[in-house]
């Protein structure tokens, strides 16, 4: 038996071995304090918090990762995004899927923050993921 790996004919290493994507930065971090409002019977609701300590800048990706306290039946979160103008400001899109308001817990919200790197531009072709 050989102890030799035929492998492929190449001459160089095809893989990267420096860093490889567009994300500067990437962190799970937990809010200050939020209390959002209620939300009305089958239906989706915007809400603006300003102050919140993450520390976004506009183009952040954030992604909810937890909620504060017992679980809330018919309520989810949609989406969140950080504020296209103001530091530190996010805004939660609620939704409500019972027939009666729900107001969802206050507390400390827990989210994913990605910031991509800056003047990063999706290359147009077959696809970026593609292209490294």
């Amino acid at each position: 038996m050989t102890t030799t790996n035929p492998g492929p004919a190449i001459t160089s290493n095809p893989v990267p071995t420096g860093s490889v994507g567009n994300i500067q930065k990437q962190a799970i971090l937990q809010t200050a304090s939020i209390t959002p409002a209620a939300v009305s019977a089958n239906t989706t609701a915007q809400q603006s918090f300003t102050g919140v300590g993450l520390g976004t800048q506009p183009g952040d990706y954030l992604q909810s990762l937890a909620l504060p306290g017992a679980f809330q039946a018919g309520l989810a979160i949609v989406n969140v995004t950080a504020d296209a103008t103001t530091n530190d400001k996010i805004t939660i899109t609620f939704a409500n899927l019972t027939a009666s308001p729900i107001t969802p817990n206050a507390g400390s919200y827990t989210f994913e923050v990605s910031r991509p790197q800056p003047g990063d531009v999706v290359a147009a072709g077959s696809g970026y993921m593609n292209s490294f």
